[in-house]
């Protein structure tokens, strides 16, 4: 199982192609996986968008077809840890970014992203590029 981030699944919802055949690759793999936080972005940018009802109605169905990991209190140690880590480095990373590299980490799974610059910072996170 890999779990999705935000970027492939905005590329799922707009039909990229790029999109649509790395999510074909994994389909012999049996139902992947994103975070509640992947989910919270999909729903602000369908709130904040022109066609909101529409963009919410395929955000539902999209994450209907996921394992949505929750936040736990382990994940939320691990993203708070990962955090102060890298702020002590001299290097910031997004706080939703490390509660989903967290979340990820914590589960075993490799992030699906095209963010490598971002989540290459996190010690231990599996990453590959769409």
């Amino acid at each position: 199982m890999k779990c999705l981030d935000t970027d492939l699944l905005v590329g799922i919802l707009r039909g990229k192609n790029d999109a649509k055949e790395k999510i074909e690759q994994f389909a012999s793999e049996g139902k992947q996986a994103t975070t509640a936080i992947n989910a919270f972005e999909l729903f602000y940018g369908a709130y904040i968008s022109l066609r909101a009802q529409e963009n919410l109605k395929a955000a539902r169905i999209l994450l209907s077809r996921l394992h949505v990991l929750p936040l736990g209190i382990t994940s939320a140690e691990s993203a708070g840890k990962l955090v102060a880590h890298l702020e002590k480095k001299g290097t910031m990373l997004d706080l939703k970014d490390a509660m989903i590299a967290a979340l990820a980490s914590d589960n075993g799974l490799t992030l699906v992203t095209r963010n490598r610059k971002d989540f290459s910072r996190v010690p231990g996170l599996l990453v590959e590029e769409w």
